[in-house]
């Protein structure tokens, strides 16, 4: 009878050996989240501007002519809206001008203990995407391609918004319609290439 019950003690710490010994299952990682190092970058609220290739902004926004000025960044339009007319853009004269051009904007939080910074972005819904920003020059708001890329602090955020930092989608290959989404690739530094879904707006 001892022997009988030292063999059913031996199996089920056996048995309980066996269970304590597999490893757990691995989390899924977020959607529009990367981290590499000390930074840990998410992404919330990414759009993108409605826009015809042909027939300009939808819902009502103005084209603002282009003024040339110094500088880096192309002359690809933002589209505005009508309390933002007075908006000039830094020309470049080897711009090809074909098609409507649009944005995309977002907030970019950086969780991690170390800065980052968003060095490049591409779509296939533009020829190219530059990273932009506005300021002020002699009493006029100018669009600037933004050198180097933009930072995220450490334990901070950047918000991409109109008459801010932004993402310009240069070349627009397709229509952009009010409830259509596009997909965006966002490349940082620190924490490399990371995936972002934009829905598309009427501002």
């Amino acid at each position: 009878m001892n022997l009988y019950r030292y063999c059913f003690i031996l199996a089920g710490a056996l048995a309980l050996a066996a269970c304590t010994a597999t490893s757990p299952a691995t989390p899924a990682v977020p959607a529009n989240t990367g981290a590499t190092g000390g930074a840990t970058i998410q992404i919330s609220d990414p759009w993108a501007r409605a826009m015809k290739m042909e027939g300009g902004a939808m819902g009502g926004m103005e084209q603002p002519t282009m003024a040339p000025a110094s500088g880096s960044g192309y002359g690809g339009m933002e589209p505005t809206k009508v309390p933002e007319q007075g908006m000039a853009h830094g020309g470049h004269g080897d711009m090809e001008m074909g098609g409507a051009n649009s944005a995309a904007y977002m907030i970019i939080r950086n969780t991690g203990n170390e800065p980052d910074k968003l060095i490049a972005a591409s779509s296939d819904v533009a020829k190219t995407i530059e990273l932009h920003t506005v300021i002020e020059e002699g009493g006029v708001m100018r669009m600037r391609q933004v050198e180097g890329g933009i930072d995220i602090p450490a334990n901070g955020q950047v918000e991409l918004k109109p008459g801010g930092f932004h993402m310009m989608l240069i070349g627009l290959t397709r229509d952009l319609n009010a409830g259509d989404s596009v997909q965006l690739t966002l490349t940082f530094e620190k924490a490399g290439q990371i995936p972002v879904t934009a829905q598309v707006r009427q501002p």
